[in-house]
């Protein structure tokens, strides 16, 4: 949630920070702002809404400066104004503060510095900070903003990622980091700090992570860090090898659409290398031994949004693969469970960024029980792959639409190679089906190739489901894993109300929402349920539902749908990665039809860094 950049170094510190800004606008983009130090002084300038006012309002300002630190909101505390926008002041103007993440104990420490003088100008939860360093500074024999910041992190209760400037060390910035994230980008000359990786990509591709604790004093030098005992501790870089040009929109009017164009790429660069000429599954780079997998007993896969819809689909394939008990959660809920865990449970962690708070928080619950935890991750450095016992990165690159496509499709493609390897070592009895996937795996970017054509059929088709007052997306097995998704999509960048269900269940109650005006997209997939859909969709047509089919080449069209969507055949374990990619599209060429801002619909954010 929020996104925070700053530079320190030779050039305008303050367009180069907003410049960098705008690659985070997809982590929230009610408000924006920027703190910078001038000759006259530190000085702050916000705007409400997107980063191009900010821009527009800065244009009245002397923004000449070496130092900035910049934000871009995602409201959490107070509702999206200029007074609740970042950077935080404290009563004398002279600290400012960006912050990401959430202060739990807020209102407590607001009344307490009330109480002592001090004077609150918002409703955010980050204004405290500003006025607890302020006390630090104040009551010090010798200020320091390193020190003064360490202190009154010491006080709050949350998680946070933090910049601060202070007009009394006018040449550094200081950054800390618990539960959100913040990393520091070491160029020549220049320092830069950033919430994301991408912000950076432009000027380096050397990064220092900060790990939770972390404090960090950035001058134009370099980043001296210490924990918050003031005890020196060293991070080692990391070499980021993401295409910078990833980062932009290629040419194509939304990030989301371009991102289900590179999905056929995503898949290929994710099976790079991990399939071996034997046709064999090569992860010996997980990081579990043959002897841990050997002992586990129960697979559990935990994910959030687009993530657990992965694990859905997942789920099915690793049951029908290793024929042990999968379960399937929601990190929010497990994270308040009471869990059945011990050391031979496997915990599969999903998430694009590696940084969703509900995920983190699932993965320390399992670590607490013994779990053998493993991530599956599009970030190298990101928290996830860090603590997790085990990693597996997708190979997605970044991905800026809010609404996730191709990291889906990495994330399913990541899962089928785990479950074909521990499949190999442990379950010989469904060789057959196992040797079916691995053939079928060096076509899938094909077959993703030839479902991305499908565009325009998706655009005429999205004229209809425009127009109508609800959808319901049915299906059963695997196709009902897909159906959660397409829902989600569709609901989450056009606004129209969308709900999946099992296409059997619709006549146990949902069937009464069905009427003239509303469109039910059926998707028959597989081969043991395709009958049975087909009923389904007439007890849909019987309603005046109107009815889209999507199905395999060479399948019987169903006589009463309105429009069918032709797929690739496959293996039934692979149709969901080919079945969403349309999906994905009609979501999209509705939104647009529906003037919807694509890229940051409403309300959302990219990387979800609060509970």
């Amino acid at each position: 949630m929020c996104g925070i950049t700053g530079y320190l170094g030779t050039l305008p510190a303050v367009s180069t920070a907003i410049n960098n800004l705008k690659r985070l606008e997809y982590r929230g983009y009610d408000s924006a702002g920027v703190a910078f130090i001038s000759p006259q002084g530190l000085r702050v300038c916000r705007a409400e809404g997107r980063i191009v006012n900010l821009e527009s309002a800065i244009k009245n300002e002397q923004a000449q400066s070496s130092v900035a630190i910049a934000h871009t909101r995602w409201a959490t505390h107070g509702v999206p104004c200029e007074a609740n926008s970042h950077p935080h002041r404290d009563c004398a103007g002279n600290v400012a503060v960006v912050h990401n993440g959430i202060i739990e104990n807020y209102a407590q420490l607001r009344q307490e510095l009330t109480a002592r003088g001090h004077s609150f100008s918002s409703d955010t939860d980050t204004e405290t900070l500003a006025h607890l360093i302020e006390e630090q500074l104040a009551n010090a024999t010798q200020p320091d903003l390193v020190t003064a910041v360490r202190d009154a992190l010491k006080l709050v209760h949350g998680s946070y990622a933090v910049a601060v400037l202070w007009a009394g060390m006018p040449d550094c910035m200081v950054v800390a980091r618990h539960d959100s994230p913040l990393i520091i980008g070491v160029g020549d000359s220049e320092m830069l700090i950033a919430s994301d990786i991408t912000a950076v990509m432009k000027y380096t591709r050397d990064v220092i992570v900060l790990e939770d604790g972390d404090c960090a004093l950035v001058t134009r030098e370099g980043a001296t860090i210490c924990n918050l005992n003031g005890d020196r501790v060293n991070r080692n870089h990391l070499s980021v090898d993401w295409d910078d040009t990833a980062a932009e929109k290629g040419g194509h009017a939304h990030f989301m659409l371009k991102e289900i164009y590179e999905g056929p790429r995503t898949v290929r660069e994710t099976l790079r290398g991990r399939l071996t000429p034997e046709g064999l599954v090569n992860l010996n780079d997980l990081g579990l031994s043959a002897e841990r997998i050997a002992a586990i007993n129960r697979v559990c896969l935990i994910g959030c949004g687009t993530a657990y819809h992965a694990g859905v689909v997942a789920r099915r394939f690793f049951e029908q693969l290793i024929r042990q008990p999968v379960e399937v959660h929601v990190a929010s809920e497990y994270r308040y469970s009471d869990p059945i865990l011990d050391e031979n449970t496997l915990v599969v962690l999903i998430s694009q960024s590696g940084e969703t708070a509900d995920t983190m928080a699932a993965l320390r619950l399992a670590r607490s029980y013994n779990a053998i935890t493993l991530g599956v991750v599009n970030v190298i450095g990101s928290s996830l792959a860090r603590e997790a016992d085990a990693r597996l990165i997708t190979q997605a690159g970044p991905e800026i639409g809010v609404a996730s496509t191709k990291a889906y499709l990495a994330q399913l493609t990541a899962l089928t190679l785990l479950g074909l390897y521990l499949a190999e070592q442990r379950a010989p009895e469904t060789a057959s089906l196992q040797s079916e996937v691995r053939r079928a795996l060096s076509s899938l970017p094909e077959w993703l190739e030839q479902c991305v054509a499908l565009a325009p059929q998706m655009d005429a088709l999205s004229a209809v489901v425009a127009e109508s007052s609800g959808v319901f997306f049915l299906g059963r097995g695997y196709d009902y894993a897909t159906a959660l998704e397409a829902a989600l999509k569709l609901k989450e960048i056009s606004y129209l109300h969308a709900e999946a269900y099992p296409a059997g269940e619709m006549k146990h109650g949902p069937l009464a929402l069905v009427e003239p005006g509303v469109t039910v997209v059926g998707l028959c997939t597989q081969r043991t349920t395709f009958d049975k859909m087909l009923s389904n969709l007439k007890e849909v047509s019987a309603r005046s539902g109107a009815v889209v089919a999507l199905i395999p080449n060479g399948q019987q069209v169903p006589e009463n749908a309105e429009v069918t969507i032709e797929l690739p055949k496959c293996p039934d374990a692979l149709m969901p990665m080919l079945t969403i990619v349309p999906l994905q599209l009609l979501a999209y060429y509705v939104a647009l039809r529906r003037g919807c801002p694509i890229d940051q619909p409403r309300n959302l954010a990219k990387s979800v860094t609060v509970e």
